[in-house]
């Protein structure tokens, strides 16, 4: 069967109303052992009982009453283990024998310190926090959350809407329709997203200073000192499939200088930003046999990669399921997919 087919039946099967019924006559326990991976990596962003008006037009954020039932589910079925055990047992080439979890946070983002830390200090979970080395301290903000706060100010003057559309060569003015134009804006259209933003009188120099979205160096040392790891995320949060090679190996080789000379971490644990994406085998061989990265992160949930030093992450962040949902849903598209031996990342 090709992958056009296959992905074509997959998505019926996976959008029928079915699907849940199907993974709830499973318990968790069964799912895992008949998959056979013990090792599990949610990721989030961030968790806020506030409103977030940088992240609030992209994707919903978990509060903490949903983090704290999605921790108590995960640790149900999981033993909580430090990233260190992860990397000796990639490293040995072992699995757990019991079901295990490591937490991971990307984007270094300011309530990890206010909110998420304190949870994990009283529950026992020890998690690492990927950052973006530019927007340490505040003093840059990454590009899509630029984007919200300029959709969040138009939603609230639609004034707005004209001269920020001829500003996007769109025609139209409506909401919906500019929305949907920035949103398909990348790292490439810098630029044009700061012109939009002096467009309509947006200063993100003043938000990052009022608000502070990000960790600052104080604290980044703080939760170091609890315990924490700190990994990179790239300087400024590039899709890598946008950028050249040079230009990776450039996002990821300063960002791991400037946390060795910050922080005096002696370890390389690296999270590709948005996804993996059309990142070449060139580049992890790079980025193990010259870079020395003990350890690196994918965002396409259980799923198999060309090295066991590049292990996926599954997304708690983007949905407001229940964890429940979300693990057995995982879990149970790996093993459909293991049937039919569609597990398995393929790099150039």
């Amino acid at each position: 069967m090709s992958n056009t087919n296959f992905n074509e039946i997959y998505s019926k099967v996976i959008g029928s109303k079915y699907l849940k019924k199907t993974y709830d006559s499973f318990s968790i326990s069964t799912l895992i052992s008949k998959s056979g991976q013990n090792l599990f990596l949610p990721f989030y962003h961030t968790v806020s009982n506030k409103r977030l008006p940088h992240i609030e037009n992209i994707y919903p954020v978990r509060n903490e009453k949903l983090f704290i039932e999605d921790l108590d589910l995960i640790l149900k079925y999981f033993e909580p283990v430090s990233i260190y055990e992860v990397e000796n047992k990639v490293q040995a080439g072992e699995n757990f024998k019991k079901p295990s979890f490591h937490l991971t946070f990307d984007d270094g983002l300011s309530e990890i310190y206010s909110v998420v830390a304190p949870i994990l200090e009283k529950k026992g979970v020890p998690s690492t926090f990927f950052v973006n080395t530019d927007f340490i301290d505040n003093k840059a903000l990454f590009y899509r959350y630029k984007v919200s706060l300029i959709i969040e100010k138009l939603r609230t003057n639609r004034a707005l809407l004209e001269p920020l559309s001829e500003v996007l060569y769109e025609k139209k003015y409506d909401f919906e329709d500019v929305s949907r134009a920035l949103l398909s804006l990348n790292y490439t259209s810098i630029n044009l997203i700061d012109k939009v933003a002096d467009t309509i009188e947006l200063c993100f120099d003043d938000y990052l200073t009022k608000e502070m979205p990000y960790l600052s160096t104080d604290q980044i040392k703080v939760l170091i000192r609890k315990g924490f790891t700190i990994g990179s995320h790239s300087i400024d949060h590039p899709f890598f499939n946008d950028i050249s090679f040079n230009e990776q190996k450039k996002q990821i080789n300063e960002s791991f200088r400037i946390l060795i000379e910050q922080f005096a971490i002696n370890y390389k644990f690296f999270s590709f930003p948005f996804s993996d994406e059309g990142v070449t085998i060139d580049l992890f061989d790079w980025l193990y046999d010259v870079e020395k990265c003990n350890l690196s992160f994918g965002t396409s949930g259980l799923k198999q990669d060309y090295s066991v030093q590049h292990i996926h992450r599954v997304a708690f962040d983007g949905t407001l399921n229940k964890a429940e949902d979300i693990v057995k849903l995982q879990y149970f598209n790996y093993i459909v997919k293991s049937m039919l031996n569609k597990n398995y990342m393929i790099r150039l």
